[in-house]
């Protein structure tokens, strides 16, 4: 049943259904493979109800989760690793070089901020919460 295309897409249509992300021609789609099927109508069902109870919360849990993945990702870490290098060795090199250190320290911190906001801004699970 893995193999199964249509399994698959009922599979993913009703998660989408969960993460209350189902567009209204998704929602005909699967109208469509659940006219001759109870047990869909009933999954379909229950997981309007899970998507109703849950409010958006599990869609917050996983863009929490990309953005923990985003973080750990090569880039990311290679990015933030030579950051703090930069800020580390300005902070060693501002008492000897005086007109070097501080620029390091400054391109250091701009590298961290520059990643910070890189991986937190694209991927901000809350900006569509309404107070």
């Amino acid at each position: 049943m893995a193999d199964d295309p249509e399994a698959r897409r009922v599979s993913e249509l009703l998660d989408r259904i969960t993460r209350g992300e189902l567009g209204e021609a998704e929602a005909e789609e699967l109208e469509l493979y659940a006219q001759h099927d109870p047990e869909l109508r009933a999954a379909i069902t229950a997981r309007t109800q899970q998507a109703t109870l849950g409010g958006g919360w599990l869609a917050r849990v996983e863009a929490d989760h990309r953005i923990a993945r985003a973080e750990r990702s090569p880039r990311v870490l290679l990015e933030r690793g030579l950051g703090g290098l930069l800020v580390a060795l300005g902070w060693l090199t501002w008492v000897a070089a005086p007109a070097l250190g501080p620029g390091m320290v400054v391109v250091g911190l701009g590298l961290l901020v520059y990643s910070w906001i890189r991986v937190n801004h694209r991927q901000d699970p809350y900006k569509d919460i309404q107070r």
